[in-house]
């Protein structure tokens, strides 16, 4: 059954591509298709019980998910089912301004589609090349969604993506050719395997896998974001249609990191390369937390604000996996899922607004409050949730973090952690009170009112958010020690 969680998407996709298929059709097939394969892994999971044990296999040994990759699967299943739903209204209503024709929805869906299964992929591939191609794979089909408006904006921004991150792969692919020779070199067969490099780890050089995790942190790293391979991202996420937007930094991201963090507990068997490939993600992570809090100012657009906020939060994912141990890795994986369910929340709330004020510029968006009281204050409330604060999980995760940091003795970190989320903090609570509280203008509002769909989306991630980072954090918490227990070795 596992396999349908990937091929379910695939199917849909190819549906929606049919030539005499209408395009409102093309809607509820992608929506179905996101829906069915939620379920498919819902079901896999509650029938192969604990995978902590036995992972769950599939497709002639291609699809291997254990607690960690089922973790990250989950997440970017259900952001995704928010996105498609979310779709709906938000392309309807672009079509009716006339941003594109209704004809292109079907490519759209398609390309959605993909992207969703080549993501779910990468989570469930069973060795290291497999989870490489899938990652390749969601470039190829990324890229036709950030030019998908088809402006000089958006095809500059598609094609600095392409080219940074295809070379960011590349440099990738070189890391594992190393990392599989050193595995030669060591008597290893089958030296793509996952399961059979983690259990020759220690036979490895501890001078190829130093090398190897070099190579393959800063070309996986790349699509992460990480500074200063972050250029492509500010333009992707603020050229793209929002649900695509919503999808790169709560979801791409993430799997990008998780190819990353695959290869953790293979390093870390041996502790030179655990102590090397600690410091890279700490480094990383505080001038990307550095640089990225420091940018927030000076945005003038909304959505290349969001965007230096997910520089911002990877590196605060990365330094709880530098910090390491169970503290630190807690720390991470609850800042992912948390910062997964937040941005896409402020960008589903930012798209929603920007149809109605007819722009993503901050400077002219102001007074939602007087408009829509709820929604104003619920704004502001998400915006300074994704730097930290409650009542979302970024506040949990950050003061774990900051535990994590102390109880290891890492005292310039925790002070550096402090003061740039409290510039974060400030940034994101200066301009969005401005644009919920500042004066309302006397510009033409457009005639846009959210449907069932949007309004159950943005509402439906709102509470989870509040679920998971207030009323019942626990929970969150013991679905992802199995997790930790796969980075960090141990029994669960």
């Amino acid at each position: 059954m596992i396999e349908f969680v990937v091929l379910i998407p695939v199917v849909a996709a190819l549906l929606c591509l049919l030539p005499q298929l209408r395009p409102r059709h093309a809607e509820v097939i992608a929506l179905l298709g996101a829906l069915l394969s939620s379920i498919a892994l819902l079901a896999s999971a509650l029938l192969a019980g604990d995978i902590s044990k036995t992972p769950i296999t599939g497709l002639f040994g291609m699809i291997r998910i254990d607690a960690l990759g089922l973790l990250f699967a989950a997440v970017t299943s259900m952001v995704a089912l928010f996105a498609f739903a979310y779709s709906r209204s938000y392309m309807r209503e672009e079509v009716k301004e006339g941003v594109f024709e209704e004809k292109r929805l079907g490519s759209y869906y398609s390309f959605m589609l993909f992207f969703l299964s080549s993501m779910l992929l990468v989570t469930m591939a069973s060795d290291l090349l497999t989870t490489w191609a899938a990652l390749e794979s969601t470039t190829l089909a990324s890229v036709f969604l950030i030019s998908f408006y088809d402006n000089k904006e958006s095809v500059e921004a598609a094609w600095k993506y392409f080219i940074i991150c295809s070379l960011g792969i590349t440099i990738a692919l070189v890391g594992l050719m190393i990392l599989a020779y050193g595995m030669q070199q060591a008597g290893v067969q089958e030296s793509f395997a996952w399961e059979n490099a983690l259990t020759n780890a220690k036979a490895i050089n501890p001078l190829y896998l130093k090398i190897a995790f070099a190579f393959i942190f800063v070309g996986y790293g790349t699509k992460v974001g990480l500074v200063p391979l972050h250029v492509w991202l500010p333009d992707a996420h603020s050229q793209a249609p929002t649900p695509v937007s919503a999808l790169l930094s709560g979801v791409l991201l993430n799997a990008a990191l998780y190819s990353i963090l695959r290869l953790y507990p293979i390093a870390a068997q041996t502790p030179d390369a655990l102590a090397f490939i600690s410091s890279l993600f700490i480094f990383f992570g505080l001038i990307s937390l550095a640089l990225a809090s420091l940018r927030l100012f000076s945005q003038e657009n909304y959505k290349r604000l969001l965007a230096y906020s997910s520089i911002e939060n990877m590196g605060i994912i990365c330094l709880g996996v530098g910090i390491g141990g169970p503290l630190g890795m807690l720390a991470a994986l609850f800042h992912m899922i948390s910062h997964s369910i937040v941005k896409p929340l402020a960008f589903f709330m930012g798209g929603a607004i920007s149809l109605l004020y007819g722009t993503k510029e901050i400077s002219k968006i102001t007074g939602i409050a007087q408009k829509m009281p709820l929604l104003g204050q619920a704004f502001v409330l998400v915006n300074v949730g994704i730097t930290g604060s409650l009542p979302f999980g970024t506040f949990i995760s950050e003061i774990i973090l900051l535990a994590a940091a102390l109880a290891t003795g890492n005292y310039i970190i925790a002070a550096l952690l402090v003061l740039f989320t409290t510039v974060a903090f400030g940034s994101f609570l200066l301009k969005s009170s401005h644009m919920a509280f500042g004066p309302f203008t006397s510009a033409k509002l457009h005639n846009f009112e959210p449907d069932f769909m949007m309004k159950s989306a943005i509402f439906g991630l709102f509470i989870l958010g509040i679920i998971a980072g207030l009323l019942m954090p626990q929970v969150l918490i013991s679905l992802i020690n199995p997790a930790i227990s796969v980075l960090l070795l141990r029994g669960s």
